[in-house]
């Protein structure tokens, strides 16, 4: 743990941003054994301070509370993100993702899994997933898990098929796909529940094997943290594995920010976590970890479970082909049947990962017993679901902590009345819009994709976060995707949902802070908080100060644990 600083210390010439309601602002702080003391001009602060107080100019450079990122994956990525990596620019086609395969697979232990990640369809040139075939020539000697990069279905070869007990015969679990070619054989793409058992197995594999390297990487992520501003990190879906070598990272000081875990059922983070219910409820603390709500996954991604109309699905149609026109590509109809479209009175996508009933039950056990809910729900459908769940649990939803909903992408006018009306945080990833399959995504009438100006006009209580290692977790890109909503071509996706600079710093100050339960002790900068904030060079007051806003240093609990204060 890092102990908070006991002098008081003083930071003056600055441009301080309070990032409360009323956008307040000052000249001056200071704080004293990890508590903020005073925020104002300078005078007023020094007086505070009185005498003895370590002062430092900081040139005029911007203060702001420390962001939050309130929906993250550092164990995921500390387990499995460090390995290796299929994606451009070493993997670009089939016959390079085979190479980067073989070549890994030379420096391992005889049985050793070989584990990959991030690779991306949309990103090879054959624009599909590699076959059990083309697996099995690469790797066909020790079992491979290669994980995609929406960590929502993976590749296994037949052995890691074999060792998971996945054969012809084998039912596609509920909420999951085993798919299949010829005769019924499974092809080596997992997709949601049907990759349990062997992200399990593999994950065991791992651990056996580099529990200290492990350690060692969740310690290193944490720094990488604190180079970007992060004061405060909830990671969003923690196996019992591995939430005890979290404890154990912490007691050996090898972390740095204070970290919400949200509990998932230790034989995969998409099964119902019957078996965590009996553990630590929501808000119990422990050094620098806090028990957050249960996470709960109700659909897929991309394959996210949506309803539409006639009218949407005709106008999502013609969109996608217009897209296909105006891009050059045929990504934006790939994408649209990677969830699977199914016809009937009216179009439905993506896959449910509980019934209506199942959702209910689970939600209801656990507020129960103590634990606030964080529900994955992408699709209009499945945010449906969601919310059906949290209006079963009456009077107790709010007993236990603010609900959540993680994502909510594909949002239309009622839903958000009902998330309002329920008083539901949505944990948004505003720069997702970069990613391939956002930027192919159709427009959809009536819903738009991440509605943040629709959102926050209702009065929706918005966090923002990063869902790493989906995509990169630099809170100021995350700002920026808020803000401008740019796909890598250049494109403004849906433009009438931007947002000021001053709303989205909001959403990852603020707003992240209070969905990761700590809104009482962080994400303002006001007198009674702890001195959690991150120190940017210059300005940052228009939306064109977002080209050169770069975090100079980053405090945590009143120390400097990146960086330096003065210019």
């Amino acid at each position: 743990m890092i102990p908070a600083a006991s002098a008081t210390q003083v930071l003056t010439n600055a441009r301080v941003r309070v990032l409360d309601t009323a956008d307040t602002r000052a000249e001056a702080l200071c704080w004293r054994d990890g508590q903020l003391v005073a925020v104002g001009s300078g005078p007023d602060v020094l007086a505070a301070a009185g005498p003895g107080a370590e002062a430092v100019d900081v040139g005029g450079a911007t203060v702001l509370p420390g962001f939050v990122d309130a929906h993250h994956h550092g164990c995921i990525a500390a387990l499995y993100g460090q390995r290796l990596r299929l994606r451009p620019p070493e993997v670009t086609d089939l016959p390079s993702l085979q190479r980067a395969l073989r070549s890994a697979s030379r420096e391992l232990e005889a049985g050793q899994w070989l584990i990959a990640t991030d690779w991306d369809e949309l990103l090879l040139a054959e624009r599909r997933a590699p076959t059990r075939a083309e697996l099995d020539e690469a790797v066909g000697d020790r079992p491979l898990m290669a994980m995609h990069y929406s960590c929502h279905r993976l590749l296994a070869n037949s052995r890691a098929l074999e060792l998971a007990g996945i054969g012809r015969h084998t039912p596609d679990p509920s909420g999951g796909v085993i798919s299949r070619g010829r005769g019924g054989l499974p092809d080596g793409l997992l997709i949601e529940r049907a990759m349990s058992r062997v992200e399990s197995l593999a994950r065991q594999d791992a651990l056996a094997r580099d529990a200290e390297d492990f350690l060692q990487r969740l310690g290193k992520h944490n720094r990488s943290l604190t180079e970007v501003g992060i004061t405060r990190v909830v990671d969003t879906a923690v196996p019992a594995d591995l939430g005890a070598l979290y404890r154990a990272a912490d007691a050996r000081g090898l972390l740095l920010v204070p970290t919400v875990m949200l509990p998932v059922s230790v034989s995969g983070y998409l099964e119902a976590p019957w078996d965590v219910l009996d553990g630590s409820v929501t808000g119990e603390s422990e050094g620098l970890l806090t028990t957050g709500p249960v996470k709960l996954v109700f659909d897929g991604a991309p394959g996210c479970s949506m309803c539409l109309g006639w009218w949407q699905s005709a106008g999502a149609t013609l969109a996608t082909f217009a897209q296909c026109l105006r891009q050059g590509s045929l990504d934006p109809v790939r994408t649209m049947l990677s969830v699977a479209p199914r016809l009937g009175r009216e179009l439905r996508s993506g896959i449910d990962i509980y019934r209506r009933d199942e959702a209910r039950d689970i939600v209801q056990a656990a507020t129960e017993r103590g634990f606030s809910l964080a529900i994955h729900a992408i699709g209009n459908s499945a945010i449906a679901s969601a919310l059906d769940a949290y209006e079963a649990c009456g009077a107790r939803l709010h007993d236990v902590g603010t609900p959540r909903i993680e994502h909510a992408t594909f949002l239309e006018r009622d839903a958000i009345a009902r998330v309002a009306g329920l008083g539901v945080t949505i944990v948004a990833q505003p720069h997702f819009v970069t990613l391939p399959a956002f930027a192919s995504a159709p427009v959809i009438p009536g819903l738009h994709i991440t509605p943040l100006r629709w959102l926050l006009d209702a009065g929706v209580r918005v966090a923002g976060s990063s869902d790493f290692p989906v995509a990169g977790f630099d809170p100021l890109d995350g700002i920026r995707g808020a803000v401008r909503r740019r796909t890598p071509q250049g494109e403004v996706k849906d433009a009438s949902q931007c947002i000021t600079l001053t709303e989205a710093l909001g959403l990852y100050t603020r707003g992240a802070a209070e969905a990761a339960g700590a809104g009482a002790a962080c994400g303002t900068l006001e007198p009674g908080k702890r001195a959690d904030l991150v120190i940017l060079d210059g300005a940052l007051e228009r939306e064109s100060d977002l080209d050169s806003a770069r975090v100079r240093a980053t405090v945590i609990g009143g120390s400097v644990v990146h960086g330096r204060a003065s210019p």
